[in-house]
């Protein structure tokens, strides 16, 4: 009787489609995983290329095959990501075999590009409800110093000039250099200031555009994809970091950051980052650092790198990738010597791995001549959980760099 198999929801397909990494010119015993992308929207022509779009939707463009990845939202890593696929393989073969497609082979840096354009994909979140927009508006009393078409008296600011943006970045940037003078002119007025929630900002922009009065010979504005290495960069630059850590490096004066604990998309990170702006202050004024003032395109680059800074996995365990090696089966195919072999699978060693983009490449590249095997042998498809693909990773990549199959 074949084990029970749990199944995980989401980026199946196009995601197991992509694992890999760009590989530095130099310093060659550094892993290229840890690497921050430098343009997520790069996977999306492979995305097309490779055929994923076939199988896969975007926000209902696309193939029913799959799940549609634009609507999937969860807090995976890349190495999360790649065990989900990992996990679906046999339903994408079925479905290869279905339509008669001949599986896409993959680079490691392709796999890369792919990963991180799906992992991209919830960086906008949910468009906003002008309903609710309309009613926080009106609700939080913005509309005492500030007007949106016909909302709002004629001689306050006017946010009418945001329905040309279409990036979150832009209002946020806003939100940030003004705070300090917002939050004073409404204690001014005795406005309260209020707290935003979940998709608030969101709501706004969308009640923004839905009202603001048309812009004569203003065009959409549309701002470009972030950098995370150049918000990486300004991160350090700007102080960031002597009060907040990412991934363990920096202050511990405010809470640490990463894309999750900010919800994951940029509308709202633009809340938490109104939200905690008196405190934010407050602790700048006390370790004497300069308020920053940041550009749309810099707030741009800043948000991409906090919503990526859960993408890259912490180091996997080795021993707990060679205890889970023998649990999942592996050793049936990937051992030799007197371990014997199911198939001809080739050995740990023997596989050419230097980073852990190149394991899920190769995992990809031969997943059919392993899901024959394992049929032939007649076991279960072996499943992974969340965090075990970084542990398989790191005992694969140990026994490559030991130049042997080593327990």
């Amino acid at each position: 009787m074949k084990p029970t198999q749990k199944r995980f929801p989401g980026l199946v397909w196009a995601v197991i489609s992509g694992i890999g990494f760009a590989f530095p010119a130099t310093a060659e015993d550094v892993d290229p995983f840890v690497e921050l992308p430098e343009s997520p929207i790069e996977g999306g022509r492979l995305f097309m290329e490779k055929g994923c779009i076939n199988c896969h939707a975007i926000q209902g463009l696309g193939g029913i095959g799959g799940p549609d990845l634009g609507k999937v939202q969860a807090a995976w890593s890349f190495l999360d990501i790649a065990g989900v696929m990992w996990n679906h393989q046999p339903k994408m073969a079925a479905e290869f075999e279905r339509r008669k497609l001949a599986r896409p082979q993959l680079s490691s840096e392709e796999v890369f590009d792919l990963i991180a354009f799906v992992y991209f994909l919830n960086y906008f979140g949910n468009p906003g409800d002008p309903a609710k927009g309309e009613l926080l508006f009106l609700r939080e009393q913005c509309v005492t110093c500030h007007s949106v078409g016909k909302y709002g008296p004629a001689n306050v600011q006017s946010l009418d000039r945001f329905q040309s943006y279409r990036s979150p970045a832009s209002i946020t940037a806003a939100l940030w250099n003004g705070s300090k003078k917002m939050t004073d002119a409404m204690q001014t007025r005795n406005v309260p200031r209020p707290v935003y929630q979940a998709n608030d900002v969101a709501d706004l922009l969308a009640f923004i555009r839905r009202e603001a009065s048309p812009q004569e010979q203003i065009r959409p504005v549309f701002l470009r994809v972030g950098d995370s290495r150049a918000g990486a960069e300004l991160f350090h630059a700007k102080g960031c970091i002597q009060c907040h850590a990412v991934r363990g490096e920096g202050g511990a004066v405010g809470p640490a950051l990463g894309s999750w604990k900010f919800g994951g998309v940029l509308s709202q990170m633009a809340g938490a980052i109104w939200n905690h702006g008196p405190d934010m202050w407050g602790a700048m004024e006390k370790a004497g650092i300069e308020f920053p003032v940041f550009t749309e395109n810099e707030m741009s680059d800043l948000m991409t790198y906090l919503y990526f800074s859960s993408f890259a996995d912490s180091p996997g365990d080795p021993a707990k990738g060679a205890e889970l090696f023998a649990e999942k089966g592996c050793l049936g195919c990937h051992w030799g010597g007197e371990q014997g072999k199911v198939a001809p699978g080739r050995t740990v060693s023997e596989m050419n791995v230097l980073s852990a983009a190149d394991v899920i490449a190769a995992m990809w590249n031969h997943a059919a001549e392993m899901e024959q095997a394992i049929r032939a042998a007649d076991i279960a498809w072996p499943q992974v959980r969340p965090g075990e693909m970084g542990d398989l990773v790191a005992f694969i990549k140990s026994q490559k760099e030991a130049g042997g199959d080593q327990r």
